[in-house]
This record gives C-alpha cells, structure tokens and sequence, in this order.
C-alpha cells in the first residue's frame, strides 16, 4: 500500500504540474477552479478504493473476482453521478468539467488498474 500511495502521489503532482502549464498558456481562457480540486478528489477516491480492494483480495480469495467488479461498478457509477449533477449544477462550465473528469477518470483509473494487477500476479505466484 504505501508503494502505491507514493506512486499516486507522484502520478498527482505531474497530473496537477501539467494542468497548470496546460491552463496557463494554451487553456487559458479553459481553466476553472474546480479543475484542480478534481485531480484531488481522483487522487482521495483512487486510494481509497485501492486500500479497500487490498483488503477484499487478502480476505476472499474464491470471491475476488465478484466483489472487485462491484467495487468498480459502485466506483464508476459514483463518478459518475458527480459529473452529472456537477454539469447540471454548473452548465456554462459542464463541458470543460467533463472533458476533465473524463481525463481524469481514464488516467487514474488505469493507473489503478495496472498497480491493482501487479499486486495479483505477486500475489498468484
């Protein structure tokens, strides 16, 4: 766990380092405060729900596979509720904020993904 804490940390600070370059030259007129918070709230809820697939893999074996498919449906559907009441909430800014969360969602959930996978194949042998 703490391996791939610092890992999202560090996937974090070059998420965060490389919307700012992004958002202060070519995305100017684009940037919205609630932007960086998001990449924060990625970064809260992919270590969340990485610890907790963590302790469903040590405690379920035969049952891992059904369980982690739930965790990614709640997880994804989740995120998914956010956007939409964000967007409802915020339509001048609906665009750009789902164009975002999208980016993030694909980022941090591959990042996921990937380490997640890593730990059950170490595991398997």
């Amino acid at each position: 766990m703490k391996r791939f804490f610092i890992q999202s940390t560090s996937l974090t600070i070059i998420v965060l380092i490389l919307g700012a370059i992004a958002y202060s030259t070519l995305l100017k007129s684009f940037y919205n405060v609630i932007l960086p918070i998001t990449v924060i709230f990625f970064y809260v809820a992919t270590n969340l729900v990485h610890a907790f697939l963590l302790k469903i893999a040590v405690k379920s074996g035969s049952k891992f596979t059904s369980q982690y498919m739930a965790v990614s449906f709640i997880k994804m559907f989740f995120y998914l509720a956010i956007a939409v009441v964000y967007a409802l909430l915020n339509r001048e800014y609906a665009k750009i904020f789902l164009g975002n969360f999208l980016v993030l969602y694909a980022i941090y959930t591959t990042f996921e993904v990937m380490q997640f996978s890593k730990f059950v194949r170490q595991k398997n042998t």
